[in-house]
C-alpha cells in the first residue's frame, strides 16, 4: 500500500509547527541535523525522521547498491538491518517524546519513507515550559536561593531569598519553617511555611 499525507502543503501554520517540533526534540537532546540525527521537514505536512551517522549510512548504502538483501525474504546485510533498526528505534523514541507533549504523531503513513513520522499540532494542556506557580510551587519545599514573597508579619509584601528549610525528623512532607534573608539586608529571618509564596 502506498500512502500519501493529507493535502496540507499550503497550510501557513506548518513552518511554525516544524519550528515547535525542532525545539521540542532539541530540548530533549536531539537537535535537527540531517547529516546525522533528527531531520524535520515540511512537505505536505511536518515530517520527522532519524538519519543515522555518516559511517552507518555509507555502509548501508554500499550494501544496498550491491544488492545485499533478499527481496521479500529475511536475508539482509547487517549494515542494512542495523540502519533500519536504528531508524525504527529512534523513530519510536521521537514519537514517544512528541506524544507525551500532546502532539499528534502518525507512523507508517508513507511507504516511500517507512520510518518517517507525520506530526500534527499539539493539543492544549500542561507543558514543561509552563511557569512554576502556586499551589504546586513549594508543595515539597523551596530550595535555598529561591525568591519568595513574604505574606505576613512586619515585612509582608517584601521579596527575599530562601536560605534554608527546617523539616520534621525523619524528613517527611513539606518544611515546617524557613530561614530567609532579612528583607532589610541585615541578617536572616525565620518564617512559617504559610507566610511566604513564590515571588
Amino acid at each position: 500500500m502506498i500512502s500519501t499525507p493529507s493535502p496540507a502543503g499550503d497550510d501557513p501554520r506548518l513552518p511554525d509547527l516544524a519550528d515547535q517540533v525542532r525545539a521540542e526534540l532539541s530540548a530533549a537532546g536531539l537537535p535537527d541535523d540531517p547529516a546525522g540525527g533528527v531531520s524535520v521537514d515540511v512537505d505536505d505536512g511536518v515530517w520527522v525522521r532519524w538519519n543515522a551517522g555518516a559511517e552507518l549510512r555509507e555502509a548501508s548504502g554500499r550494501a544496498f547498491r550491491a544488492g545485499a538483501f533478499q527481496p521479500g525474504g529475511d536475508q539482509v546485510h547487517p549494515a542494512i538491518r542495523h540502519d533500519g533498526m536504528v531508524a525504527q528505534a529512534m523513530g519510536e523514541a521521537m514519537a514517544a517524546i512528541l506524544r507525551a507533549l500532546g502532539y499528534g504523531v502518525r507512523a507508517g503513513v508513507n511507504d516511500y519513507d517507512p520510518f518517517g513520522l507525520l506530526v500534527s499540532a499539539r493539543e492544549p494542556g500542561p507543558h514543561w515550559r509552563d511557569p512554576v506557580v502556586p499551589p504546586l510551587a513549594g508543595s515539597a519545599g523551596y530550595a535555598p536561593g529561591v525568591r519568595v514573597r513574604l505574606l505576613a508579619g512586619e515585612f509582608a509584601g517584601a521579596e527575599t531569598t530562601v536560605v534554608s528549610a527546617s523539616y520534621r525528623m525523619p524528613v517527611q512532607g513539606p518544611p515546617v519553617g524557613y530561614r530567609v534573608a532579612h528583607p532589610a539586608g541585615t541578617g536572616e529571618l525565620d518564617v512559617a511555611p504559610d507566610d511566604l509564596t513564590l515571588a
